[in-house]
């Protein structure tokens, strides 16, 4: 591998490892840990939600996606994503940071505590937030095997191990201040990376005319809006990323983190200009190097994961590769860093306090569990050999079904009850896996180009409602007036 690419690379993991020495020497409690001591700002939050959401699954497994199956992926996904910004700063944010005002409010799980006054709630969310973390880290242990396999020239097992070992570093010691501030830097990364690659890879393709001329050469439907992905499978994608981003903790449990109700001005804006950016990456490599292909000029790829790799190291600039590759990490690590922190908040503060048990030490107890979490993800990954575009969707899918329902529509409407909130959150749990396993194992249930996660996100929607429309007598009197108060936005 080239010089100047390894060496952009080793410093970007450098500036990683120093922001999580500074990080650990700044974190003292348990509120560091978790929700950076309820210190940020619009920008630093903003962007820390922006490369939560847009990661080695979007970046990576999106341009493979577009690589193989034109602009369909780009049309479902990348441009609903920005809209789900919108939508959950104006449907929760507010809501879930008044909810922070109320004390001792650190995690999702004790947001819906308050919410429902039920420990019951607080567990199962605590269990499906576990379990989401575990499938969606794995999609971020594959990417980043891939990246640095390409890069160093190890195996993609290596490269992962190698990744896990830094990101283990900066998680362990600094929680949820590591990540964010390492957020910070990797999405300044990213958009930069982003700009100059759009318009490097329309050169490469002889612009955007040729690129289209050629693909409409090979197939027509690849230069079509929706590619050549079915019309039900586009739909599927817009409601899961559209109205799933609100379900997603990693990125509405960063509301818990601002410092002020007036930070939140301009961060929806922020966030969703941040990634639509980073659409240009995705759209602008899987196009130019599916037209490459088609005109015999790309080399040959064992998976459309690698055509995004493939195209910067085989048609950049040594400084303009280097940065796209540590651009890719940086969406990786930036979401890996946000996902074990929760997934230990939830292990250790949530489920623990459902059964009605507090963990002495928890800032020790997170430290231990992140780590724990990151070995049993990895585990995951390799069982659930599959793209890496596919894999994200499955994680996705099972964060939108268990918690949008009960964390977004809760906050909400003020007649949900703790009934409908386990229902939702059992049946998105259970859907999810039940359907991904048997897909694994040739066994499929819904139609060709229905999407799991929409399936489990609407049913979960349904059972919600229905449940607390036949509950909402038993639990009219129950909520306390300052989570009332929290819910008028």
């Amino acid at each position: 591998m080239n010089v100047t690419i390894i060496s952009i690379v080793a410093f970007y993991l450098l500036v990683c490892i120093l922001i999580g020495v500074w990080a650990t020497r700044r974190t003292k409690s348990a509120s560091d840990f978790l929700v950076a001591g309820r210190s940020l700002g619009m920008f630093v939050m903003a962007i820390a939600a922006f490369t939560s959401i847009q990661s080695g699954f979007g970046l990576l497994g999106g341009a493979g996606q577009t690589f193989t199956g034109g602009m369909g992926f780009a049309a479902g996904v990348l441009i609903a994503a920005p809209l789900g910004f919108a939508l959950t700063w104006f449907l929760v944010g507010k809501r879930i940071w008044a909810m922070g005002e109320m004390g001792d409010v650190f995690t999702l799980g004790d947001v819906v505590e308050k919410r429902y006054n039920s420990r019951a709630v607080r567990g199962w969310l605590g269990f499906a937030i576990t379990l989401g973390v575990i499938g969606y880290l794995g999609t971020q242990v594959q990417a980043m095997g891939v990246i640095m396999h390409s890069i160093f020239g190890v195996s993609p097992a290596v490269g992962a191990l190698i990744g896990l070992g830094i990101l283990a570093f900066y998680s362990v010691g600094g929680g949820i201040i590591a990540s964010v501030y390492t957020d910070l830097f990797q999405g300044v990364i990213m958009i930069v990376v982003s700009i100059v690659i759009f318009f490097f890879a329309l050169n490469v393709g002889g612009g955007m005319q040729n690129i289209t001329e050629t693909l409409q050469s090979s197939d027509p439907l690849l230069a079509s809006p929706f590619g050549n992905f079915s019309l039900i499978t586009i739909a599927c994608w817009f409601l899961l990323f559209s109205l799933g981003a609100a379900g997603q903790p990693h990125f509405i449990n960063k509301f818990l983190m601002i410092k002020s109700a007036k930070e939140l001005r301009w961060g929806a804006f922020t966030a969703g200009l941040a990634y639509a950016i980073t659409v240009l990456l995705v759209v602008s490599i899987g196009l130019t190097a599916r037209s490459l292909q088609i005109q015999g000029r790309f080399p040959e790829v064992a998976s459309a994961d690698d055509s995004l790799v493939v195209f910067v190291t085989a048609f950049t600039p040594s400084i303009i590769g280097g940065l796209v590759l540590a651009g890719l990490l940086a969406a990786i690590m930036s979401t890996g860093s946000g996902f074990v922190t929760l997934g230990a908040a939830s292990l250790v503060r949530d489920i623990p306090r459902a059964f009605g048990k507090e963990i002495k030490n928890e800032l020790l107890w997170n430290r231990v569990v992140v780590f724990g979490l990151l070995v049993v993800s990895t585990l995951f990954s390799f069982y659930m050999d599959t793209l890496v575009a596919l894999l994200g969707v499955f994680g996705w899918g099972t964060f939108a079904a268990a918690v949008f329902p009960a964390v977004v529509l809760g906050l909400v409407w003020q007649r949900a009850t703790k009934q409908g909130a386990i229902t939702s959150i059992i049946l998105g749990v259970s859907l999810n896996f039940a359907f991904e396993i048997l897909n694994k194992y040739g066994i499929t249930l819904l139609p060709e180009g229905v999407v799991v996660g929409a399936i489990s996100l609407v049913i979960s929607i349904l059972g919600f409602v229905v449940v607390s429309l036949m509950t909402q007598p038993q639990e009219s009197a129950e909520m306390e007036q300052p989570p009332l108060k929290a819910m008028e936005g």
